[in-house]
């Protein structure tokens, strides 16, 4: 039997054969002009919550899940939105995001919350506040 480290990890890597794009291929899929440092501009979506990154330690960087981008590339713009009402940056690397936003959620039918976003985000950002962000007094 396997511990919950392990399926952790196992999940974590099962992720990360998605492929998602580096840095650099994210600079260029959303259009960092040449001159500009691309990795500090992705680094500053990053940092101020307008993409998400997860660690990926085989891989000594940061990669970037596919669902937050449109079918040219584009960083969707509710992303921001989204990342606001999930825990905070300080989650190990971004991969508590991760899981959340690809394990099913019964407030989508089941559905993967990564996969809902590309046709709904709204939706999903709303399941996201109820989940996270709750009223401590809403019981009352």
């Amino acid at each position: 039997m396997s511990s919950p480290k392990d399926a952790a990890l196992a999940f974590r890597d099962e992720l990360l054969a998605n492929r998602w794009p580096d840095d650099t291929r994210v600079a260029e899929l959303i259009g960092v002009p040449g001159g500009q440092d691309a990795v500090g501009h992705i680094r500053d979506l990053l940092i101020s919550g307008a993409l998400l990154g997860v660690w990926s330690d085989a891989q000594h960087r940061y990669v970037y899940p596919w669902f937050q981008f449109d079918s040219n590339g584009a960083l969707l713009p509710e992303i921001s939105s989204l990342l606001e009402n999930l825990p905070g940056l300080d989650d190990g690397g971004g991969w508590r995001r991760a899981f959340w936003l690809y394990s099913p959620h019964a407030l989508l039918d089941g559905g993967l919350p990564a996969e809902v976003f590309i046709t709904d985000p709204i939706r999903v950002i709303e399941v996201a506040r109820r989940e996270f962000n709750r009223d401590p007094d809403a019981g009352w």
